[in-house]
């Protein structure tokens, strides 16, 4: 799921419940340390 958010924040995706770009603040608590683990690697 890391890379599944991560991509979802490189690409600029909008995201329908904020109606913005995602951004790390937008991933679900769970996910945030492998999105942003994800990220730097990438």
């Amino acid at each position: 799921m890391g890379s599944f958010y991560g991509k979802k924040i490189r690409i600029g995706e909008i995201n329908p419940k904020t109606g913005t770009a995602w951004a790390l603040e937008d991933v679900p608590t769970y996910w945030v340390a492998v999105t942003k683990k994800w990220l730097e690697q990438n």
